[in-house]
Formats: structure tokens, sequence, C-alpha cells
């Protein structure tokens, strides 16, 4: 019986326990970078600790997510960021982000751009469209993560079916080594 209460308990505190894991979702749009936090039911982590780290793991961004689990922030000049998310209930993931230029090499690109832009003379702005289609194709990449790390109840009810079985074997077991 008190193995009985110890799987139950070991079953439901495992299930807390996963159905409390963040994640974290990070994007580059424009000149800055998006951060999104989520609980593994889609919940947005609100108001959680985000802290941002440069390649040589110094930190130079500290902040809170917002009450959709949103933090932003300006590409900083580095070439890689790790970011970390803190819960308030002190759960933590980390995620890594290459940024592929420094800002010396941004500022040339804006540069020869914008040289490009007063050459071209086009009715249609094709920085808004680049933005826009960015903007759809991290919306896009965002709701496949989700639901790419979402608990599926399948995966919940198969669990629990593992437990009862091994369970039933124990019982089984120690049925067999009485007699």
């Amino acid at each position: 019986m008190k193995n009985e209460k110890n799987n139950i308990f070991i079953f439901n505190f495992s299930f807390f326990v996963f159905a409390h894991k963040i994640n974290i979702f990070s994007y580059k749009e424009g000149q800055k970078i998006f951060v999104e936090g989520y609980f593994s039911d889609g919940k947005p982590c609100k108001n959680s600790e985000i802290i941002v780290f440069d390649e040589k793991n110094n930190k130079i961004i500290e902040g809170k997510t917002d009450e959709q689990g949103f933090f932003s922030f300006n590409i900083p000049e580095t070439s890689k960021i790790k970011i970390v998310l803190i819960s308030d209930i002190g759960h933590k993931v980390e995620s890594e982000m290459k940024l592929q230029e420094k800002l010396i090499e941004r500022k040339t690109i804006r540069e020869n751009e914008r040289i490009e832009e007063k050459q071209i003379q086009q009715n249609i702005d094709e920085e808004k469209i680049r933005e826009i289609i960015e903007k759809e194709i991290n919306k896009i990449l965002k709701e496949i993560e989700k639901e790419r790390q979402r608990v599926k109840i399948h995966e919940i009810i198969s669990a629990f079916g593992y437990i009862l079985g091994i369970f039933g074997i124990i019982l089984y077991l120690r049925n067999q080594n009485k007699k």
C-alpha cells in the first residue's frame, strides 16, 4: 500500500513539473530582438526575469516580460547572445541566438541600402514588405514551436498507463513471492 501511494505521488508530481515547463521563443525583427516566454500549456510567463549575455558570458541586458510574456530589446553589439528566462515560480530556460553581423557591419549595410533606395525609385516600399513577411514568418514559427512543445493528452495518458502497468507487474511479482 505504501508503494501505491509513492507511485501515485510520483505520477502527480511529475505531471505538475512537466505541466509547468517553460519555453522561450526569440527572433529578430528589424533592429530589435523579441522574446516570448510561455508555459507548456501556452500561458504566458508574466513578469518573468530576462537576462541577456554576450558571447563572453557578460551580462548585457536585464528586464522583465510583460503581461503577455513578451520582452524586446535593441540588437546588441555582439556576434552571439544567450537569453535566460526565469519565471516567477523559479523555472529557468535558456536560448542562444547568433547575430550574423556586428554593429559596424549593420551600419555599412544600412548606408548601402539607403544609397540603393535613392537610386531605385519604386512605388512599393521593399523594406516594409520585407518586415511584413519577416513578421508573418516569425508568427508561424512561433506557433509551430508552441505546438511542438505543448504537452499532448495522449502522452499523459500513455505515461499513466505505463505507471499502472509497472505497478501491476510489481503486485503480480509480490503475489508470486508470497505463494
